[in-house]
């Protein structure tokens, strides 16, 4: 994850140093600690309640005096603005750097208002997510899947060419202004885009940069999102 803008337009975000009390990575959301904890908290795949902000750097939580003259104390520097609106690749599973799937169309729809594929859609569901052209005439344009099947992603504004067999597309359960949840990768610094809609942390996507086969589209397209439950801004827990 990395710091993109702010919703209002701040240029500058604003860097804190605070204690935590697990190992960190640089690019992780951190939380506010647990009844008991010595610092903060690492988020994990499926929340991000109560986030504080997003790391720059890491440190390796110790609580033993040490021995080579060094502080025990290990502080992290984040990023805490409420707005901060963070830039998170997508990947194609829990591991990080995972190519996004390719579901080559095996129906046409000469409406341009069904994907129709070998794969599946609707389990985990793609309902209110998006899917895009990857090559073919529809390469580059995006639209929201408003229902799904075992073997289709159907839009309702239709796709501006049809959708021929042999064209490649791609999916992903997020639609900015609707959806309110990312499932994080294994390490937390990415989003696990396999997975269905409404699954995941608390983080709310604001825009989608979404890639066909001109710009490696399968391992670089990115999910722009902002916290859905801060410390200090809104928090609906």
């Amino acid at each position: 994850m990395q710091y993109a803008y702010s919703l209002t337009g701040n240029s500058c975000p604003v860097m804190k140093k605070y204690q935590v009390a697990a190992t960190a990575i640089k690019g992780i959301p951190l939380l506010i600690p647990a009844a008991g904890g010595a610092g903060l908290a690492t988020s994990t795949t499926t929340s991000a309640a109560n986030m504080v902000g997003v790391t720059l750097d890491g440190a390796t939580y110790v609580t033993a005096q040490q021995t080579d003259g060094t502080s025990a104390e290990r502080e992290v520097t984040m990023i805490v603005n409420p707005d901060a609106v963070w830039r998170i690749k997508m990947s194609g599973g829990a591991t990080e750097d995972t190519a996004l799937t390719l579901l080559p169309v095996t129906t046409a729809s000469t409406s341009g208002l069904a994907v129709t594929t070998a794969s599946e859609w609707s389990s985990p569901t793609f309902d209110e997510g998006v899917t895009w052209g990857y090559d073919g005439a529809n390469a580059g344009s995006n639209r929201k899947i408003t229902s799904v099947s075992s073997t289709a992603g159907t839009v309702t504004v239709a796709f501006d060419q049809d959708t021929a067999v042999g064209d490649n597309f791609l999916r992903a359960p997020y639609w900015p202004t609707q959806s309110v949840a990312i499932q994080l990768s294994t390490l937390l610094t990415q989003a696990d885009a396999s997975i269905a809609v409404g699954t995941g942390a608390a983080l709310v996507p604001v825009e989608l940069y979404l890639r066909d086969i001109t710009d490696s589209g399968q391992t670089n397209s990115f999910v722009y999102a902002v916290s859905g439950d801060h410390v200090w801004g809104p928090r609906p827990t």
